[in-house]
């Protein structure tokens, strides 16, 4: 367990419990400000393209990702990792296809808003997207100071084009006040895990949802995440 959660970038996806969360641009003004961790919001660099055909929701980026047979669609302000790189949950899920939003650097590290990333796991789809959502949200929100103090949903039978599925959603908050100040004390992991011909196929998005003591840029909005969610549908 590494003791920061960093963004999704070249040198954080190698790390199993490094992926999403927090904040930042910079500490408020006023004698206290010296106190706070400085953070600066970076441009965010795609590396790969998005799918060419056109996205149901418009103007946003289509994903394909072929092996898990599935088809998502993510804003147009987040950035696309290259195909080659993946991130390791703890629970052993490899995600690929990996997108950021809101990266940012505080106290020499890089940092992310929220990120996303499918792939395939084993089990049902129910079982799948409740033990996925809960390993990444603790991946996430634990370091060497605390663990995260997470709360699972109930999984949400769904249906999309044909192929049946659960939805999962995970809340996760630190526990201590020894956590990352660069970092989001609270965040939110849903899980879309639909039965396709390669598995169970999942698609995972983790959004910081508090912040921490960086303060910066806006939150991932409701919308926004429901209509992630709502638009992950398997490829034929």
């Amino acid at each position: 367990m590494v003791s920061r959660r960093l963004a999704v970038g070249a040198t954080a996806l190698v790390l199993v419990a490094s992926a999403f969360v927090a904040v930042g641009v910079f500490g408020p003004a006023g004698d206290d400000s010296a106190d706070l961790p400085s953070a600066t919001s970076v441009s965010s660099t795609r590396t790969r393209e998005a799918a060419s055909e056109e996205a149901r929701n418009p103007g946003w980026q289509v994903v394909v990702d072929g092996q898990a047979q599935l088809t998502y669609e993510l804003p147009p302000e987040w950035a696309l990792a290259e195909d080659t790189e993946s991130l390791e949950s703890s629970n052993g899920v490899r995600l690929g296809h990996l997108a950021d939003f809101g990266t940012y650097t505080c106290q020499g590290a890089e940092y992310g808003r929220a990120f996303s990333g499918s792939g395939v796991a084993e089990g049902p789809p129910a079982d799948a997207a409740a033990e996925l959502a809960a390993a990444i949200a603790a991946d996430q929100y634990s370091d060497a100071n605390q663990t995260a103090r997470v709360t699972l949903s109930r999984p949400t039978p769904v249906v999309r084009d044909g192929a049946r599925g659960s939805v999962v959603r995970a809340d996760a908050e630190t526990t201590t006040d020894s956590a990352d100040a660069c970092a989001g004390v609270r965040g939110t992991v849903v899980v879309v895990a639909l039965a396709t011909g390669a598995g169970t196929s999942v698609v995972v998005l983790g959004a910081d949802t508090v912040p921490g003591e960086a303060l910066g840029p806006d939150t991932v909005g409701a919308g926004d995440v429901r209509a992630i969610t709502d638009s992950v549908r398997p490829r034929g």
